[in-house]
């Protein structure tokens, strides 16, 4: 869906559009820049030029609320060594909203601070209407399975030509790709991936949150694969590694990542 907004003027000078993009979330488990920047340092040995220019909120929500508070400014400063480019904060205490608005930076609130508004300023109407629905529901089979039968089932996007360096493919549904990915090139896809062919650039699977989704690869080569915002980054040292240039199968298991055999 694309929003559009006109000035009103017979002579526009712009206009402005909304879309969806694909955005880096660095969920912080610790205030200490200093483990922030050790971490950074040891990923980006691994692939040197993979966060350059690459727009990323810092997400507050894993945080304890004794820990202490972080300077947005060093880690901001912090980020842009690595390439990374901060345009909001997600989350976090109420420190933290006065911090991002003192440096300048948006804040985003967390999806539990946004469902808890939202059930705040709910209709009662409405949702007393939603719980007779879901009370009639759990004791009517027949209506229960109808519901079933209404599940949207995605599109799978099927692509056969090569992906090649710098090019980013997105899918709704499955995405199967039959030719090479090159390093530099991106995948990103709702559900599963499927690699038919060398896999040396990105992979990233059940990007809207599904937790169930699978990278499949005849040939994994991958510069870094990532099911739900878990991410791991192989390396080419790994070419020691039986799995290295093999048919691989990726899984999220316990929130980490898991490669097999395929």
């Amino acid at each position: 869906m694309t929003l559009q907004l006109q000035t009103g003027t017979t002579s526009t000078a712009f206009k402005m559009t909304g879309g969806i993009y694909t955005l880096t979330t660095l969920e912080l488990h610790s205030a200490n820049p200093e483990d922030i920047t050790s971490q950074l340092e040891s990923m980006t040995r691994k692939a040197p030029n993979f966060f350059q220019q690459t727009p990323v909120i810092i997400a507050f929500d894993p945080l304890c609320p004794e820990q202490a508070s972080i300077d947005l400014y060093l880690l901001r400063h912090s980020l842009q060594q690595f390439g990374l480019i901060l345009i909001a904060v997600r989350g976090g205490q109420d420190s933290h909203k006065r911090d991002a608005m003192m440096a300048g930076i948006p804040w985003l609130p967390s999806a539990r601070q946004r469902n808890r508004e939202e059930d705040s300023s709910a209709d009662p109407v409405e949702t007393n209407v939603v719980i007779m629905q879901k009370s009639h529901t759990a004791n009517n089979p027949a209506a229960e399975a109808a519901n079933q039968t209404q599940t949207v089932i995605q599109k799978t996007t099927l692509i056969e030509h090569p992906i090649r360096s710098g090019q980013q493919v997105y899918a709704e549904g499955d995405l199967v790709i039959t030719s090479p990915v090159s390093s530099g090139a991106e995948l990103l896809a709702a559900g599963n991936i499927h690699v038919y062919g060398p896999l040396r650039g990105r992979a990233l699977a059940g990007v809207n949150g599904n937790t169930d989704a699978r990278i499949f690869c005849l040939q994994f080569e991958a510069e870094l694969i990532s099911i739900n915002g878990q991410y791991k980054m192989p390396s080419a040292s790994n070419n020691s590694d039986p799995l290295w240039g093999g048919s691989v199968i990726v899984s999220l298991e316990a929130q980490s990542l898991h490669i097999k055999k395929l």
